[in-house]
């Protein structure tokens, strides 16, 4: 599962046009109850029926979303479904043992009443044929006629139509149980007709005076709306180009906008493009940074000065600034001599050497395996390190130790990497590599993570880190060897071509540790590299000490703490997690340790000067005893858990001459809001808060002890958006003077914003090393843009990219508008208020908002702890603004609680018991949802990936009956089944959390008979185990649930992403919707539906959810 410091899962799209997943399929509706959307056409497909079907639904000029006119009549369509229903009665009959007259039944009185005069009179009471006929002639005349009217202004088109009928009259909400089975064919909403009962907010403009439709409803509090456009003249004025500059590129009909095809979306049209600018911490001057040229691999080196004066001709060339050319490709050769491939590099402390890896395999999701080789600039020759090119890459992490200072630069800097899990360090460039560590093994990891640490803990190839002067390394070392294996089968050993199933199947182990087994047994290790360079200096044999660090023990002295005896017990030691490492000097670090559930925490602080350092043992091992500085209790401050990540920031990170142990970190304030804390030194306790509010830091970007400022990205004005901001840090140069005023005093400050927070937007910076520049990174919600601004002169800027191309081709398409409110739900927090949940709604084009059309709905879900979906990042190059533009639905994307960056008690209220308040939240927004004017409450639905099928099969689970269509992509569906870290940080251990354990799966109850329901995985899943998918599709088989679909992917990992399988899960997707759904908006029929002015945006939420 994605960390939650990340949004969301994104898997990489496939762009393999020529071949299609070799899957295994499984639907278990009949194949010709419904026309599916054409599946996009191979390259190599010499069938062109499938190209020249008109997409579904077909355009028109008019663009508007209603029901396309079919080719059957209506007494076509009344046969059909007649057959459809008899079907459903049938299964549901033989499931709950109840007669087919019991409850109601999906479609309109005269269908139900015609279906019961032919096939199903046997098993009724006996009726009188000629009275039942006469009965259903003067019923179908009373309801058709006006049933007909209202189906000449609409289609037809089939479509679900799953009804929750709630009543407003008393106040009180009622959920009718008229949905239509699971195993039946989708039945046209239209067909059935509106709920004319179903009560409605007020209608409002779609404007800023009706605030985008939401003024009447009091409930839905607008944040701030992205608009679209639906013409010309609409996209001139909303991306700042001219008519003729939108009109420049050829449209479908010459005059209106192009809509959204799902290989706009998919073939890369609207991503932006990035600078590849990397700022170069190795030159000593401002501003500097290399860049590649593709075409012949030179490296180059350029200050941003020069780039400003070469692009633009304007400002002055720094003193030290120009551009050159490190190396020339042509100069780096691989071992026959021949031009390397090579796909990154590191450069040198010094500039001498290059580090480079070619031939990269992945094996996870970020550790990878690679041949690793190092280049001398200056004699421009190359050579292979640890075993070499002519073996399959092994060498799984490499990085050059940072100069010392005051070393002489004629002493090339050391390296180190790591190999067959073995850690080696040279002690010279180019000289022989020493190996640090022999127990390297399938199960030993040294210096790189494990799997389930590098997924959980630290997001990340590599868990060594070299001190700041580059004297000493310390490293993590992860013994596996007691965690249980997991196999999966590789059916088809080639990733690129379908076909190549073998007849017997290669089985993938990993070691994978699940709830309540062992966990991989962590140690941290430190060598002395200057004792290695000491050692081969003198030609001496090498074996350096190996340092163990650990927090006090309970069996030296007594222990008082409760956090301490936890952690510091034979048990607690065993099942520890360190989840972070930092220098704060190059003597000075400290670890975070916690226990296995999360639940405590502390800081440790290791002094390891020479002179404090015990005498090594004859086997060159001592151990390092450190002090406990910091102490956490999430089971007493109300936390719910110890969040795993690594934000601690040294004020000497960049500049050892800072002469402090001083440090800043993220933490919750007393507001309950993550804020950013200064302590004076390593030593100490004392949290100083420079920043306070109800809002949350997002990231620490950078320290800048030299100017005196710290700079973070924050998560306001709103939750969704991002802006850069700055906070001066206390006069740490004057701690433990006399004319020092106490730190503990400072009080928190008003930060200053260095991006315009006026205008909604989401920002991110990557800051040069030396402070001076920054390049900022615009992500939307409009075009993405990069340039370098200046922090000690705001007015210097450079552009990188301003994606004016993408401006342009994006304004040849239609555009969804977004609209991003907080909706506060029917549930309140400890203080009484209302709990909030953040929306992002994707409206079509040609949105409607006067309710005379009425919309689908598909909310997209994640929900995972302290995870954030709602943002205002570019979104145009995304399947859901398909979803919008082109099949004509509403997309509503939700955060509920426990999501992040709504304080500590928003997210931290799901402790222990994952999907409870997360399905709530879900169903209790859908439920408000339902009540807009512009919505079509028989067709709702949600989709998740990851946790977001999780919770999807939770939200179907309550059975509220709001909820026509679900789909879940790759969920977990039993905690026991996922990774130990991540599942018992949040629930705790399964033994003493029995309880919440069987709570939180998900359990197959009615709703997934009354809803379509659509699983789809991959079989070689390495994070979410197809086992999740195995145990849902054996609940649904002992409920005797039909009519779901089901859809596994061969050999595809967690992104499914194998053989072309990313794009056709979408395509799925799509077909799922419009099979189920049809077109989008409809035309609501004549009716008197009740509605509501201001302040009634409750009435109608379902109560019963808790």
């Amino acid at each position: 599962m994605p960390r939650t410091s990340l949004r969301a899962p994104a898997p990489r799209p496939s762009y393999d046009s020529q071949a299609t997943a070799s899957d295994a399929t499984l639907d278990l509706q009949d194949a010709d109850e419904k026309a599916p959307l054409p599946r996009y056409t191979d390259e190599d497909d010499n069938d062109t029926s499938a190209a020249a079907q008109p997409l579904y639904p077909p355009r028109s000029t008019s663009r508007k979303h209603t029901d396309p006119q079919d080719d059957i009549d209506d007494d076509d369509i009344v046969r059909i479904r007649l057959d459809d229903d008899e079907q459903v009665s049938l299964m549901q009959a033989d499931r709950d043992g109840r007669s087919l007259d019991a409850g109601g039944r999906g479609g309109p009185a005269w269908a139900r009443l015609a279906g019961s005069a032919g096939r199903f009179a046997k098993r009724r009471r006996p009726v009188s044929a000629g009275c039942l006929i006469c009965a259903g002639v003067l019923l179908g005349f009373f309801l058709g006629v006006p049933a007909l009217q209202w189906l000449s202004g609409a289609s037809s088109s089939v479509g679900s139509a799953a009804s929750s009928l709630f009543n407003p009259h008393k106040g009180e909400d009622v959920v009718s149980d008229t949905r239509l089975d699971a195993g039946s064919s989708s039945s046209s909403a239209s067909s059935q007709g509106y709920n004319t009962s179903f009560w409605k907010q007020g209608v409002s403009s779609n404007d800023q005076a009706g605030r985008y439709g939401l003024s009447n409803a009091a409930v839905f509090q607008l944040d701030f709306q992205d608009p679209g456009w639906d013409t010309v003249a609409q996209a001139s004025s909303g991306t700042g180009l001219s008519v003729e500059e939108v009109t420049s590129f050829k449209t479908h009909d010459g005059k209106d906008l192009m809509p959204l095809d799902m290989d706009t979306v998919f073939g890369g049209t609207l991503v932006p493009l990035t600078s590849d600018l990397v700022w170069s911490e190795e030159d000593p001057d401002e501003g500097v940074f290399t860049h590649v040229d593709w075409n012949t691999r030179d490296i180059w080196l350029e200050d941003v000065t020069h780039a400003r004066h070469e692009k633009t001709g304007q400002g002055k060339v720094a003193s030290f600034g120009g551009k050159v050319r490190l190396l020339e490709g042509k100069n780096v050769l691989d071992a026959r001599g021949q031009m390397l491939t090579w796909t990154s590099f590191k450069i040198s402390p010094d500039m001498k050497w290059v580090l480079f890896f070619s031939d990269e395999s992945q094996q996870w999701r970020y550790s990878k395996h690679s041949h690793l080789w190092l280049h001398n600039v200056v004699e421009k020759q190359t050579m292979a390190l640890g075993a070499g090119a002519k073996v399959p890459p092994k060498v799984s992490y490499a990085e050059w130790a940072p100069r010392k200072a005051g070393v002489s630069s004629s002493d090339p800097p050391g390296i180190a990497f790591v190999e067959n899990n073995d850690l080696y360090f040279i002690p010279r460039a180019g000289e022989a590599a020493v190996q640090v560590t022999h127990d390297g093994a399938e199960t030993i990891f040294n210096a790189v993570p494990d799997w389930v640490y590098e997924e959980e803990v630290y997001g990340g190839e590599s868990v060594m880190w070299f001190s700041p002067g580059g004297t000493k390394l310390v490293y993590l070392r992860l013994d596996e060897t007691a965690v249980p294996v997991y196999e999966f089968p590789v059916y088809n050993p080639n990733k690129y071509l379908p076909g190549k199933t073998t007849p017997y199947q290669e089985m993938v182990k990993m070691k994978y540790p699940k709830p309540g087994f062992p966990n991989p047994i962590v140690s941290v290790h430190v060598i002395d590299l200057d004792e290695i360079k000491e050692a081969t200096r003198k030609g001496a044999a090498v074996k350096p000490t190996q340092y163990t660090l650990h927090g006090p023990r309970s069996d030296k002295g007594k222990i008082t703490d409760e956090v301490d005896r936890i952690l510091s017990s034979d048990a607690g030691i065993k099942n520890r997690l360190v989840s972070e490492v930092k220098w704060v000097s190059d003597d000075q670090l400290v670890l975070r340790e916690t226990d296995r559930y999360s639940d405590v925490m502390r800081i440790v602080l290791f002094d390891l000067a020479k002179q404090s350092l015990p005498k090594p043992s004859p086997e060159a091992k001592a151990d390092v005893e450190g002090k406990v500085v910091r102490r956490q209790d999430a089971r007493k401050d109300q936390s719910g858990w110890i969040r795993a990540g690594q934000t601690i920031e040294p004020l000497s990170h960049h500049d050892l001459s800072v002469g402090s142990t001083a440090y800043l970190d993220v933490l919750v304030s007393p507001e309950g809001y993550r804020h950013l804390a200064f302590f004076e030194s390593a030593a100490s306790d004392t949290a100083v808060f420079l920043t306070a509010g109800q809002w949350e830091i997002d990231e620490l970007k950078h320290v800048d002890a030299k100017r005196g400022k710290a700079y973070f990205i924050a998560a306001r004005p709103t939750p969704a958006l991002r802006n850069l901001y700055s906070v001066d840090l206390p006069d740490w140069k004057k701690v433990g003077t006399t004319t020092a005023a106490p730190v503990a005093d400072s009080k928190p400050k008003e930060p200053t914003a260095l991006t315009d927070v006026a205008k909604f937007g989401s920002y991110d910076a990557n800051f040069d090393p030396k402070g001076a520049y920054y390049v900022l990174n615009y992500k939307g919600p409009d075009v993405p843009y990069q340039k370098v601004v200046g922090v000690d002169d705001p007015k210097f800027e450079l552009g990188l990219e301003d994606n004016q191309l993408l401006r342009q081709i994006s304004s040849q398409y239609v555009k969804p508008s977004n609209v991003f409110y907080s909706l506060a739900l029917n549930s309140t927090t400890s203080e009484g208020k209302p709990v909030l949940a953040s929306v992002k709604e994707i409206r079509p084009h040609d949105f409607d908002a006067s309710g005379a059309t009425r919309y689908p709905v598909l909310m997209r879900v994640y929900g995972g702890p302290d995870s954030q979906l709602v943002d205002a990042r570019w979104n145009r190059a995304d399947w859901h603004q398909y979803v919008a533009s082109t099949l004509g639905y509403i997309v509503v994307v939700v955060d509920g609680r426990g999501t992040g960056f709504r304080g500590q008690q928003h997210r931290a209220s799901v402790a222990s018991n994952l999907g409870k308040l997360e399905a709530k939240d879900v169903n209790d927004a859908a439920h408000l949802i339902a009540t807009l004017p512009y919505v079509d409450e028989t067709r709702i639905g949600l989709w998740g990936w990851s946790y977001g099928g999780y919770l999807t099969g939770k939200s179907v689970e309550l059975n509220t009956g709001i909820f026509s269509l679900a789909a879940s992509v790759a969920p977990v569906t039993r905690w026991e089944l996922y990774d130990s870290i991540y599942t018992e940080r949040y629930m705790k251990s399964p033994v003493e959390n029995q309880k919440g354990y069987s709570t939180s799966e998900i359990h197959v109850t009615p709703g997934f008979t009354k809803t379509k329901y659509l699983l789809m995985q991959g079989s070689a899943d390495d994070n979410v185990h197809f086992s999740n998918s195995a145990h849902l599709l054996d609940l649904l088989t002992k409920a005797k649930t039909r009519g779901f679909r089901f859809r596994m992917f061969t050999d595809s990992a967690h992104s499914i992403s194998v053989r072309g399988a990313y794009r056709e899960l979408f395509e799925e997707l799509s077909a799922f919707l419009a099979d189920n759904w049809g077109p989008g908006g409809r035309r609501q029929p004549p009716s008197t539906t009740p509605q509501g002015g201001k302040g009634k945006g409750r009435q109608g939420l379902h109560n019963s959810v808790e």
